[in-house]
């Protein structure tokens, strides 16, 4: 056998067997996820190994769908990369970054970003699973369902109440808590004996409840992790009377205050006067934040009826509060609109904080909290200034405020 022809036969078996091994290593690196119920769990707590956050996701034709009791979000920005996978969440800009293990596991963190706050937590994903908490499956001691009276910090100076509502079937949970800037949206989970457990994870909340059932039918012992930094003990007592403070004495204009005027900018860079672009128009102004979740479900709303209310003459503008970086915040406000569908107009109205919203809106008194919303005549006098919204995981309280803001809306106009 000629030099030449030994040669060529050596080549040709390093040039198989690398294929080989480039095969193998596809095959490894685009290892297919399995499609079905999944259940991904965040370590919340570094010091606390046992203060795990789980959640209830499907996988299936391209997608990934998060479950929060009756709420879906479905992520469809996914990109693999070897025997890596990211998971974008629509809206806000959290990501999930994760290895795959095989078909069946993942493990890698989730990244949050805040208005100013950025953090991770690890995460790890199993296929096959559905129990949102796992093991919650001791008979109830109590049935929690009903509203209740909840001391955030209590005994503390900075101690505050907002109400929870719960509705139990079985081991099963779901329910929130009401605030006065808003509710805590969907929270699902369980009761397993005298303990109860909550969360939440929807691309801006990141939320896990605990707490016991004292014998006196109390809840007891409750902490609430949101963050690294956000963790809070809270107590509550039954009470079908509870109420939050009028959120339309919350935040408001100073006294005296008439016309309001203002000049901002808007996503193509360009300065927005009040009374010029809507003069003649009555204006409900939203002092908001597209990181701010209370605040999507106002804008959701608003999107349903502004085609209705916009030819009879009602305009309704977005004060967007970001970062102090107008490309970084223009980023920010363009995802959280066009996966909205919001049609309104949206300004820039600089850094999120209490000290800059007075500075923009210095007519502005006091400000109590995301999403601020001021409803204008056509001569732009302030006829109502009211904080909060109450979104689709309050039941009842989310249609009866749909009901009372499109019927102010129809006073605003006559």
């Amino acid at each position: 056998m000629s030099y030449k022809m030994k040669n060529n036969i050596i080549c040709l078996l390093i040039t198989l067997m690398f294929s080989v091994f480039l095969a193998s290593c596809t095959k490894k690196d685009t290892a297919a996820l399995k499609e079905g119920e999944w259940v991904g769990v965040l370590e919340m707590d570094k010091n606390e190994k046992s203060q795990l956050l789980p959640f209830n996701f499907t996988y299936g034709k391209s997608e990934l769908v998060i479950r929060n009791a009756g709420e879906k979000i479905v992520i469809k920005e996914i990109v693999r990369k070897n025997d890596s996978v990211f998971f974008k969440l629509p809206v806000f800009r959290d990501e999930i970054r994760a290895k795959i293990i095989s078909g069946d596991s993942l493990s890698g963190e989730y990244f949050h970003f805040g208005s100013k706050s950025k953090y991770s937590f690890p995460f790890s994903a199993k296929f096959g699973k559905s129990e949102r908490f796992e093991n919650a499956k001791t008979p109830p001691a109590a049935d929690i369902t009903g509203r209740w009276e909840t001391t955030v910090q209590p005994g503390d100076s900075d101690q505050y109440m907002i109400i929870g509502e719960f509705n139990q079937k079985g081991n099963h949970l779901t329910g929130t808590f009401l605030t006065p800037s808003g509710d805590y949206r969907y929270l699902e989970g369980a009761v397993s004996g005298n303990k109860i457990m909550l969360s939440c994870l929807d691309g801006s909340h990141t939320m896990l409840f605990k707490a016991d059932i004292s014998k006196e039918g109390n809840l007891e012992n409750g902490i609430l992790i949101g963050g690294p930094t956000w963790k809070e003990k809270w107590i509550a007592k039954r009470n079908e009377k509870a109420e939050l403070p009028d959120p339309e004495k919350q935040s408001a204009v100073k006294e005296g205050t008439g016309v309001v005027d203002f000049t901002l900018t808007d996503l193509n860079g360009n300065k927005v006067t009040l009374s010029d672009k809507y003069k003649g128009k009555a204006v409900i102004l939203q002092i908001m934040g597209s990181w701010c979740p209370n605040c999507m479900d106002e804008t959701r709303f608003f999107t349903e009826i502004y085609d209705a209310y916009k030819p009879k003459g009602l305009e309704i503008v977005g004060l967007c509060f970001e970062s102090n970086n107008f490309e970084d915040s223009k980023e920010r406000i363009q995802r959280f609109v066009s996966q909205i569908g919001a049609k309104n107009d949206f300004l820039y109205a600089g850094e999120v904080g209490k000290n800059n919203i007075f500075n923009v809106l210095p007519f502005m008194k006091e400000f109590k909290g995301y999403p601020t919303t001021l409803y204008l005549d056509r001569n732009h006098n302030v006829k109502k200034v009211y904080t909060g919204f109450s979104g689709p995981g309050t039941g009842k309280h989310y249609e009866k405020q749909k009901t009372d803001i499109i019927q102010f809306i129809d006073k605003l106009l006559e």
